[in-house]
């Protein structure tokens, strides 16, 4: 293939990621930290601590699974939010308040962060009467809309504002308003992403209703053309949004105190919705007002007589993680932690007992979620040694001998008449540290005697012969051999297992 052709493929595939980025359909897994184990070296039939911490990744859309992050208080300025938007970078916050018929304007000093929320100022739309219920933006910021319905005053009617300064509402002119005759009880407003589609939701009959606009964002050119019955999840719906392809559609409910999402098999057509979700609000309170951040992955509920708006994080769920092994050349599933559908960060903590003597084990965790997606952490290492529990000469040899015929490290002391040698041992205590150890090799001896010390040294065995009491003997044609602390993982990995004796000082001398 040709240089030219590999970057046209590679150009396109960044689109596409691009593409399926924006539209939501790229959801990220779940993030580790704090990965870990207790030891490096651990004795056979021990355990080892193997964890990691797991934190959920966003699910964007899934107002199901959000997780309340924080608020903010609107109450200086409205008791009573009744509807809420956002400009197009979430530097703005727009409150349609309840009590005044004002709608504020809020500075966020970090976007999509509302506890950053900064009073600003009010376009003031008290003309219209003391029932507007709801408000939506077009695209670029240059109008705005406000539903209004009077229980008194039959059709319900749509407001437009035009705003000399994008998203400035304070310079907002009223230009004109139609008459919606679908319902009188006309409350939650919204429009698909190009402006050709209007949608109001009615809470007489218990209707979302869909309209096309054959002007883009002028609802003057609307024509009714279907609704979606939502009269089984609540009977007195209050908003309306949309994720940003058009395939699902969300819905605030005051009489169950939930947010409701539905289903689109064709975007942005409302006849095909389908009921599948919802959020619980009424710890919180009735919901009205509801929106989302650019991507889905936040979504912002304004609660009724609060002066609050809540902000939640959209999370999916910790489902659970697995603890993979390499023993034989290949990983192994050997454990399983239920993460219980956790939506906050949460630890998985595998305690594993090796029961062979493998030198060198690397071992890795994968954790999945609701979302489908999964991670897995870099991959850690471990050295399995027989760890002895000696009381007598025949546990000592059983134990040792237990992996003396699978890793043969065999190396014959040196030394020319009466040397003294210090080499240096893994001090290891079900830890990974090190310490020097001594032992005496004299030249004319044919066997090494290792005897009882209140030190823990480690040291290439094989071959062993038993004698009284609590000494035993290597025998001079097996030998001894121990590493430097800097080389010992190498050595473990090239040249035999290292094995944990409960002796320090070996003499050879004569028998």
């Amino acid at each position: 293939m040709k240089r030219i052709d590999i970057w046209f493929v590679v150009g396109v595939l960044l689109v596409l990621l691009g593409i399926l980025m924006f539209i939501g359909v790229v959801k990220a897994a779940p993030t580790y930290s704090n990965v870990g184990q207790n030891l490096t070296y651990v004795g056979m039939n021990g355990s080892i601590e193997l964890r990691a911490k797991w934190t959920p990744g966003p699910n964007p859309y899934e107002v199901s699974e959000g997780v309340y992050v924080d608020y903010l208080d609107v109450g200086s300025q409205d008791s009573n939010p009744s509807c809420i938007a956002f400009n197009d970078d979430g530097t703005k916050l727009y409150i349609l308040g309840g009590d005044h018929n004002c709608v504020y304007e809020y500075n966020l000093s970090t976007p999509y962060d509302i506890s950053t929320g900064v009073y600003n100022d009010c376009l003031n739309i008290s003309d219209l009467g003391k029932y507007t219920r709801c408000i939506a933006f077009n695209d670029d910021g240059t109008k705005l809309y406000v539903t209004y319905s009077d229980p008194e005053d039959y059709p319900d009617k749509v407001y437009e504002y035009n705003l000399t300064t994008p998203w400035d509402v304070s310079t907002g002119v009223y230009n004109d308003y139609v008459n919606i005759t679908q319902d009188a009880g006309i409350r939650g407003i919204a429009f698909n992403n190009n402006g050709t589609k209007l949608y109001l939701v009615g809470s007489e009959y218990d209707q979302v209703y869909e309209y096309n606009l054959t002007t883009p964002w002028d609802v003057s050119t609307r024509v009714y053309v279907d609704s979606l019955n939502i009269e089984d999840q609540d009977i007195q719906p209050k908003d309306i949004e949309f994720n940003n392809d058009g395939t699902k559609m969300y819905m605030s409910g005051q009489w169950n105190e939930m947010v409701y999402e539905y289903e689109l098999s064709t975007p942005y057509d409302v006849s095909t919705g389908t009921y599948v979700d919802s959020l619980n609000t009424s710890s919180l309170g009735v919901p009205y007002g509801i929106a989302f951040n650019d991507n889905g992955t936040k979504f912002y509920v304004a609660i009724l007589l609060s002066g609050k708006v809540y902000e939640y994080n959209l999370t999916a769920r910790l489902d659970s993680a697995i603890l993979y092994v390499n023993i034989t050349g290949s990983y192994q599933a050997v454990d399983t932690i239920d993460l219980n559908d956790s939506l906050t960060a949460k630890w998985s903590n595998f305690t594993y007992t090796p029961t062979t003597c493998n030198k060198v084990v690397d071992w890795k965790i994968t954790a999945n979620d609701s979302s489908g997606t999964s991670n897995t952490t870099p991959i850690g290492t471990f050295y399995v040694m027989p760890y002895l529990y000696s009381t007598s000469d025949s546990s000592i040899i059983s134990s040792i001998a237990s992996c003396s015929s699978k890793h043969n490290a065999t190396i014959t002391p040196i030394g020319s008449g009466d040397v003294n040698l210090t080499l240096y041992m893994p001090y290891i205590v079900r830890n990974a540290t090190f310490k020097e150890c001594n032992y005496e090799v004299t030249e004319d001896a044919d066997r090494v005697k290792i005897s009882p010390s209140t030190e823990y040294c480690a040291v290439y065995v094989t071959n062993l012969e038993a004698e009284s009491g609590t000494s035993f003997y290597v025998k001079e044609s097996t030998g001894l051999k121990a590493y430097p602390p800097s080389n010992l993982p190498a050595a473990v990995a090239s040249a035999g297992l290292v094995i944990i004796i409960i002796y320090t000082i070996a003499t050879r001398k004569r028998s």
